[in-house]
């Protein structure tokens, strides 16, 4: 019995491609039982693959990845509107904090206070028309898209 035995490689060749095999490869599976045990398990998986039915595809298998790909690449520029329109609306509540800061120096100088209720009604007006306005802008650009 053989203590030195052959790579996958050889037995492969061996079983595959037995017209371009070497002498001590043929030689070496003929008198080794453990070698001859694995190229003949080679032999039946072969044979089962062979025998194994090809899978079948559906016919629209590449609309479907396109649909898919077309689909992520949406949710990436959807979650691009909503950062930058979040950094707009953190600078407008920043800029109308400032406001009502500025006006509040003023009116505790002074003796009224219905100035400062019409400077917040005012700076939430302001701020109301710029969040509709983004909300069209986004809306606008979502329509536009869905028409590409």
């Amino acid at each position: 019995m053989k203590t030195d035995h052959l790579n996958d490689q050889s037995i492969q060749r061996y079983i595959f491609d037995f017209d371009n095999c070497d002498n001590s490869i043929l030689e070496h599976i003929d008198s080794c039982e453990i070698c001859l045990q694995i190229a003949d398990n080679y032999k039946l998986l072969s044979k089962d693959l062979k025998n194994l039915e090809n899978p079948v595809l559906n016919d629209n298998l590449g609309d479907l990845i396109l649909e898919k790909i077309t689909n992520k690449i949406e949710q990436k520029k959807s979650k691009k509107d909503y950062t930058y329109i979040s950094a707009i609306v953190f600078i407008v509540i920043g800029v109308i904090a400032m406001m009502i800061s500025a006006f509040k120096v003023e009116l505790i100088n002074q003796v009224e206070t219905n100035n400062m209720y019409l400077y917040l009604i005012i700076s939430i007006g302001v701020f109301m028309t710029i969040l509709l306005s983004i909300d069209s802008f986004r809306s606008f650009n979502l329509k536009m898209n869905k028409m590409n």
